[in-house]
């Protein structure tokens, strides 16, 4: 039996999911910047004074130091630092919902291969910008987010043209529009009037001037983005259906029941289950 040590590397890490291991560990799934996703046990790390405890928390940035053995399923984890932790400002109750919710998308639907890299980046931009966004702001960054994780996985929708015919620029004001999941995006009135975009769910100007201006990113500002509980809740459904249709991994993460048991009474915007689909 080798008595050399095992290689331990470091490399800043977003944490996605924990599980308990025997009496005090955790095992947890990290996405590193440098080896992809990485299953790593932190032992003892539900004790109280455990130095390893911070860092397998999920929705945390951190420094991870971990074996790195091609033999092994499950890697340890040695040490690191925390980097980031977008809740140490505010843990109110969207912020927290739409981070645990962000992790879970991240978890169920992340690219493999070099793309890895890239979501990678684009995860610590999220949550670089949850963590300085304003109050209220929590919703339109889960959605640039989703929108940036669609373009990711090279499906981003179609918002200026019409996805049916492709011709022209489609007007955000315009009547009688449709955000089809199977056309791939908006579909102007004219190809609605012949039969296209059946699937899909009717668009007004507002909730298409916010899905254009959200699709520039996580880091854009969101203040031109139209405000109000109808637009949230309309983004919401239109992206919920989007990704359905096109991730076959995907669904509601189950961290946005978080807002539905904290809200009493009224629909909950962005959250709430489309009236046309009773999922």
């Amino acid at each position: 039996m080798s008595v050399l040590p095992h290689p331990v590397a470091a490399t800043p890490a977003l944490v996605l999911r924990t599980w308990p291991s025997g009496e005090t560990s955790v095992v947890a799934s990290l996405l590193t910047r440098d080896h992809g996703y990485v299953r790593v046990i932190a032992k003892g790390a539900r004790a109280g004074r455990s130095s390893l405890r911070p860092l397998v928390q999920p929705g945390r940035l951190v420094e991870a130091e971990l074996t790195l053995r091609p033999d092994r399923q499950l890697q340890y984890l040695r040490g690191g630092q925390l980097l980031l932790d977008p809740l140490t400002v505010s843990r109110g109750l969207e912020r927290t919902t739409f981070l645990l919710a962000a992790v879970e998308l991240i978890d169920r639907c992340r690219p493999s291969g070099e793309r890895e890299e890239d979501l990678f980046a684009l995860c610590r931009a999220f949550l670089e910008v949850l963590s300085s966004s304003a109050p209220g702001d929590e919703a339109y960054r889960f959605y640039a987010f989703e929108l940036s994780l669609l373009a990711l996985q090279g499906l981003t929708p179609v918002l200026c043209s019409c996805a049916a015919c492709g011709l022209g620029e489609v007007a955000a004001g315009g009547a009688g529009l449709r955000f089809s999941p199977a056309a791939g995006g908006v579909v102007c009135a004219d190809c609605v009037a012949r039969g296209a975009g059946r699937d899909g769910r009717d668009l007004d100007g507002e909730v298409l001037g916010a899905l254009r201006l959200l699709a520039a990113g996580p880091d854009g500002a969101p203040d031109g983005v139209p405000r109000g509980r109808r637009i949230q809740r309309e983004l919401g459904i239109q992206l919920h259906r989007f990704l359905s249709f096109h991730l076959p991994e995907y669904r509601l993460p189950a961290a946005l029941d978080l807002l539905r048991a904290g809200r009493a009474g009224g629909p909950l915007p962005g959250v709430d289950a489309d009236p046309e689909d009773p999922e």
